[in-house]
């Protein structure tokens, strides 16, 4: 589990060099507002697909050997972003060809960490997963800003770069896991029988991921067009996550998971109400710092018992089934996004409304089994 620590965090500190740049980059390569969103329709739609496939390439090569062969596929991922204006790459291959590489790194890395995570103590282990990632990226995305002023967008590739390739090499110190693929129709059925709530639940969370991890970068972008801003934005968001992931993952094993759960999602959805008013800079830092503050309350509950529901059906079929719903969240956001494109503003309402939903979620049965919800 600790060379999974260890390459995680290494593959998130190069992430967080450049991932909340990429939508700004596409933007300042003429590809327009509804081109980004496009693009990332795209993106949501391949990916589902991807995942079917990195399952079959999972029960042959092995979880390890999966994960590894994402690396060719991000280094030509950034060649294709760097050369897409200079050689008029279109932007959907681009995007079809990020949907492939992630597929081949979260699909074996999701079965990785349910069945190296321990039910009673997956709470924690995760807020341990996800904040260490955040600890190491801290001061990244500011560092990228600097970059990009100083030196433009090539010079960020290669930074970045470097940093994926160095967290390859825990990986070679990992024994392989090997899963037999075992796709049933009949089995995603029942999935979404037994699962229709949760379901439900991941279609928002999705929403809600999306919406902070592109659209709102974005607005802060078209607001100043400042790097500095989009930096500070990134460094910020990993200050409030830091600060209450490990509490937060010390609790959840503890009590009762959906009343955090509840909790969190209410607050989010009156500080997405917020953003929708806000005009002034500093309360841009605010609002960030605040949501991400308080999303632990969210993310740590749910993927705590999405990986535990994951290791009592199989985390292979669990894992395609919950992408259905990531696609449909993903697909929802950016097609209201590109409907209302004439003001970017109305998807923070749309995503208030979602997290007013993952509140009325918190208060029912993800699953209609009769397994105790503190799973």
């Amino acid at each position: 589990m600790y060379n999974v620590y260890i390459m995680k965090a290494t593959y998130d500190l190069a992430g967080s060099f450049i991932s909340i740049f990429i939508p700004i980059y596409l933007l300042r390569n003429d590809l327009g507002l509804s081109g980004v969103f496009s693009y990332y329709l795209v993106y949501s739609i391949s990916i589902l697909f991807f995942f079917f496939l990195a399952n079959f390439i999972v029960s042959i090569l092995g979880l390890k050997k999966t994960v590894i062969l994402n690396y060719p596929f991000l280094f030509l991922y950034f060649f294709l972003l760097y050369k897409m204006k200079s050689y008029g790459i279109p932007f959907y291959f681009i995007a079809i060809v990020s949907a492939l590489q992630n597929s081949l790194y979260w699909f074996p890395l999701n079965i990785l960490i349910a069945n190296t995570t321990k039910k009673e103590s997956m709470g924690s282990d995760l807020s341990k997963f996800f904040a260490i990632s955040g600890i190491v990226g801290l001061f990244a995305p500011i560092i990228s800003a600097v970059v990009i002023i100083n030196s433009g967008f090539k010079n960020l590739f290669i930074i970045s770069g470097i940093f994926y390739f160095i967290s390859a090499i825990p990986l070679l110190y990992l024994p392989e896991f090997y899963h037999v693929s075992s796709l049933n129709l009949d089995k995603f059925k029942t999935l979404f029988k037994e699962y229709k709530n949760y379901f439900v639940t991941e279609i928002f969370i999705n929403m809600k991921e999306d919406a902070e991890g592109k659209i709102w970068p974005i607005f802060v972008y078209l607001s100043f067009r400042d790097f500095l801003s989009i930096g500070y934005v990134g460094t910020i968001s990993m200050i409030g996550g830091i600060l209450f992931t490990l509490l937060v993952g010390k609790y959840t094993d503890r009590f009762n998971k959906m009343s955090l759960f509840g909790i969190g999602s209410i607050i989010l959805s009156l500080i997405w109400l917020l953003r929708f008013f806000v005009t002034s800079q500093i309360f841009v830092y605010v609002l960030t710092i605040m949501a991400t503050f308080f999303e632990p309350l969210i993310l740590i509950p749910i993927r705590s018992i999405v990986y535990n529901y994951a290791k009592r059906e199989g985390p292979q079929t669990f894992i395609l089934f919950r992408e259905f719903a990531n696609l449909t969240g993903r697909l929802l956001l950016y097609l209201f996004a590109i409907i209302f494109i004439a003001s970017i503003k109305y998807a923070f309402i749309f995503v208030s409304l979602a997290c007013v939903g993952l509140f009325i979620m918190s208060r029912m049965n993800l699953e209609r089994k009769t397994y105790s919800m503190n799973v």
